[in-house]
């Protein structure tokens, strides 16, 4: 296995189609993690890996055994916080190009890369265009497009998250408007960004999909946002979208990851704790059924922060949950009971785990409610602090 962390996009690129010719199964890993990460990655790493770009010295605990040939496996967040890896294919990841080629009634992908390509939503985007055969431009960041004259070729596609999009709107770059079009995903985009980015005739197009489908499974095509759709657009042809009598998302796809290594899933249909609702033939995503926070894009799991702040023995109490936010989408805000400053706590915090889990605000109260099972009590919460339930 080669284990993959690096944020140069083109040696990305070089590890990545290297260990694709030659069969070698591939990991991908951020390059920014910290050692709890890193950790949760050990613990499940075979013995015979190879590294490629900045990897700290591990010590792997999983087992000798090869990984078949063409694995690709994919970070994503998990139960409780914990990383996950997404067990993909060539086969899984070429299902989702062409069932979004297919839906867009394109045969060749030109695409604009400026995610993460660690991240499903940046890795998609370069295999659009190098399986397409279309052309690929790459950058780093947002403000790299600020700092470079506009690709030569603006029949492109961009994929941002709200985040990204509400600097867009902040600092507009006219030339983004004449783009192919532009998916929006990640997380919450609220209304009040949408009408900005309508009135400024941005070409956007919702979309909705996971690291486990291999990115979307449902998309606008262009124009059908600026015609005043909000829905995620229509299912694409190689997935199917139902829906519990709750709400909850269940998914099949010819995308669909195996599992979560090294365990396979139990069933062809995938259950997500996401909440939608059809209007025709259109999903209207309502929201979340768990805790899980959305934050720039990010994953983020207030159960795993909680623990490890208790058990640092700098706090008696915590809840951490998440908060509407117009830049992030959401912010990650804590509640604590302990006699440590909110500085003390965030410095410790990230010696532990990446940056973006932080919370942005840390609030110490005399106590937090609980019921008498030792729930947190919602309901004062919400009146108190504006906990969504």
């Amino acid at each position: 296995m080669l284990v993959l962390a690096e944020s140069d996009p083109l040696s990305f690129l070089r590890g990545f189609l290297a260990a694709l010719s030659t069969g070698t199964p591939l990991l991908l890993a951020n390059p920014q993690w910290q050692s709890q990460e890193w950790q949760q990655l050990a613990a499940i790493l075979p013995q015979n890996f190879m590294a490629w770009g900045t990897v700290p010295p591990l010590d792997p605990q999983g087992s000798g055994e090869r990984l078949p040939q063409g694995w690709i496996l994919i970070p994503t967040g998990g139960t409780q916080g914990r990383l996950r890896w997404a067990i993909h294919t060539v086969a899984t990841l070429q299902a989702a190009r062409m069932g979004l080629q297919s839906h867009l009634q394109q045969l060749t992908i030109h695409c604009l890369s400026i995610l993460p390509l660690y991240h499903v939503s940046g890795l998609m985007p370069v295999l659009r265009s190098l399986w397409s055969g279309g052309e690929l431009y790459l950058a780093r960041h947002l403000r790299d497009l600020r700092q470079t004259t506009p690709p030569a070729n603006l029949d492109l596609w961009l994929s941002l998250v709200p985040r990204q999009l509400q600097q867009v709107l902040t600092e507009p770059l006219p030339w983004l408007g004449k783009l192919r079009g532009i998916f929006i995903g990640g997380g919450p985009t609220w209304s009040q960004l949408l009408e900005e980015a309508a009135t400024q005739r941005l070409p956007l197009c919702l979309t909705y999909g996971m690291t486990e489908t291999a990115g979307m499974i449902c998309a606008q095509r262009q124009g059908e946002f600026l015609a005043g759709d909000r829905s995620c657009g229509q299912v694409l042809p190689h997935a199917q979208i139902d829906l519990t009598p709750t709400g909850e998302i269940q998914i099949q796809a010819a995308s669909l990851a195996l599992g979560y290594y090294p365990e396979f899933f139990d069933s062809a249909i995938f259950p997500t704790d996401d909440r939608a609702q059809w209007r025709g033939d259109r999903l209207y995503i309502l929201g979340r059924s768990s805790r899980k926070i959305i934050s720039g894009g990010e994953n983020i799991y207030p159960e795993e922060l909680e623990a490890l702040l208790l058990d640092s023995g700098l706090i008696q109490d915590i809840y951490i949950y998440g908060a509407a936010d117009p830049l992030w989408g959401e912010q990650v805000i804590a509640l604590y009971v302990g006699d440590a400053s909110p500085e003390e706590l965030n410095t410790w915090l990230k010696q532990q785990c990446s940056a973006y889990k932080c919370p942005k605000q840390w609030i110490r109260v005399p106590q937090i409610p609980r019921t008498p099972q030792g729930k947190v009590s919602l309901v004062t919460l919400a009146d108190g602090y504006g906990q969504r339930e």
